[in-house]
């Protein structure tokens, strides 16, 4: 409806700007007895070309600006939130702190936790499980701690910020994960004859599982996800034990639906003198992100999902506008011998890494030189695990200076950019048309006037004058 208003005021005022310009269809009455010009007048062109760049800015704003409202819809992005089944969860919210503030966290309609605490009683199943630290709300920061995560527990949430009568409302959509655990691949004769099988159990999405041979091979394996009491899956993977070949390597790889995660792991057999042996080795990937403020302790974890003795740990660490890792820190089990780079910004806890545990903590860390992807490389024999992590360190603004900060508002500047690009465009189009409506309205003066004076024909035959003419004869022949 807004372009086809546009186009309509278009050609409203372009008859009203030019009444004499060509148009593309002239009325019956205005072709009745005149002749056709040869050539237009070039101020009338350029009128008509300017009109028409003037229409097509004017659509041209209204499709930016209906794409924009389509976009945004005037609202900020909903926060993907992923929780680990049964572990604490956080769930982020933040606001423009003056005081007094009032907090509501929904679930759906259901209420999840309100401060202070209303008529309204929470949903049976948030419980005990939910709360909001009093000392980080009163800096802005109303982020709901969630226990115990469930699979109950996913679903779109929302915070909502009541001060006097005004509010305000962010939402979080919570997806819940049973990450996968270990996968183990081994050789079985349950039935009654001998199968290659890929397992994993208690994990949530159901995982994805794969197969692959080296020599290469085609391969056609039966796949089954059962769910367990818990709503986690146990999956099972087999395909027939290939024969014939004095050396095969079986691999198969368990990647999670959230795609966080991939696992993989080996089983190669060798054959000689009609003995078999057989070998294993593990390697697993994960992905994770860590949102944190300036300034504030952190842990990143990373432990191994498996029990080693000797083992080597290495941290790097990459800041997001570089491609270039940097060694963070060191470990050998065997030698004991921890190198540490950051010495005074970050660490790992020695008698944790005794048990596998190579979790690093960050000091104080700040916004500018701690956002990056933190990398953690544990090897032993035949074993290798590698965990990924995204942090986003949040830089605090001066009490005195608090601005109002939400999840994605910071990819919305364009916005007011753009529509105030689109309106300065279609402003500097209009001046060149009402300029060029001056210079037509003078051009069609000049031309009444030069069409008002009689035309002087000097006639040498008068007799040759048709009836009706409107032309007049030369004043000087009346006297000859």
């Amino acid at each position: 409806m807004c372009c086809v208003a546009l186009l309509m005021l278009k050609r409203r005022v372009y008859r009203e700007t030019c009444p004499s310009c060509p148009s593309a269809r002239p009325r019956p009455s205005q072709r009745r007895g005149v002749a056709p010009a040869k050539k237009r007048n070039s101020a009338h062109t350029s009128t008509y070309t300017l009109m028409a760049a003037a229409a097509a800015a004017r659509v041209y704003t209204c499709f930016l600006l209906t794409w924009l409202i389509t976009k945004t819809n005037g609202k900020t992005p909903d926060v993907p939130v992923t929780c680990l089944f049964s572990e604490d969860c956080i769930l982020p919210c933040s606001f423009k702190a003056t005081g007094g503030e009032e907090v509501q966290w929904f679930r759906q309609n259901d209420l999840v936790y309100s401060l202070p605490q209303g008529s309204d009683q929470p949903s049976e199943q948030f419980v005990g499980r939910t709360s909001v630290s009093a000392q980080q709300l009163a800096l802005g920061n109303a982020a709901l701690s969630l226990q115990r995560c469930g699979l109950q527990d996913r679903g779109r949430y929302r915070c909502r910020i009541i001060k006097g009568k005004e509010e305000d409302e962010s939402f979080v959509i919570v997806k819940v994960e049973a990450p996968i655990q270990s996968v183990n691949v081994e050789i079985t004769r349950l039935s009654g004859f001998e199968e290659v099988k890929c397992s994993t159990q208690g994990v949530y999405p159901a995982p994805h599982v794969s197969w692959t041979t080296e020599p290469p091979t085609s391969l056609k394996p039966i796949t089954r996800k059962i769910p367990n009491r818990l709503g986690l899956y146990d999956v099972e993977s087999k395909l027939k034990k290939l024969r014939d070949r004095s050396s095969f390597t079986y691999i198969c790889t368990v990647n999670s639906s959230y795609s966080t995660q991939t696992w993989t792991t080996s089983l190669t057999e060798t054959v000689i003198n009609q003995i078999s042996f057989t070998s294993k080795s593990y390697s697993s990937l994960t992905w994770t992100g860590i949102n944190s403020a300036e300034g504030k302790d952190l842990t990143i974890p990373c432990k191994a999902p498996w029990v080693t003795q000797n083992f080597t740990l290495t941290w790097t660490f990459k800041l997001t506008r570089t491609n270039k890792p940097t060694v963070i820190c060191t470990y050998d089990s065997w030698t004991q011998l921890l190198t540490n780079q950051w010495e005074g910004r970050a660490g790992v806890d020695a008698l944790a890494l005794q048990a596998g545990d190579g979790s690093l903590q960050l000091l104080s860390p700040l916004s500018a030189e701690n956002t990056g992807t933190y990398s953690c490389t544990i090897s032993s024999l035949q074993r290798r695990h590698e965990s990924q992590t995204a942090v986003n360190i949040t830089a605090l603004a001066h009490e005195s200076e608090r601005m109002e900060v939400k999840p994605g508002s910071s990819v919305q500047w364009w916005i007011p950019t753009v529509i105030f690009a689109a309106l300065a465009v279609t402003g500097a189009v209009i001046v060149g048309v009402l300029k060029l409506k001056d210079d037509c309205l003078h051009s069609n003066s000049t031309e009444k006037d030069r069409d008002s004076h009689q035309v002087k024909v000097t006639v040498t035959d008068i007799e040759a004058v048709s009836e009706g003419s409107h032309l007049t004869a030369d004043p000087t022949d009346e006297h000859t």
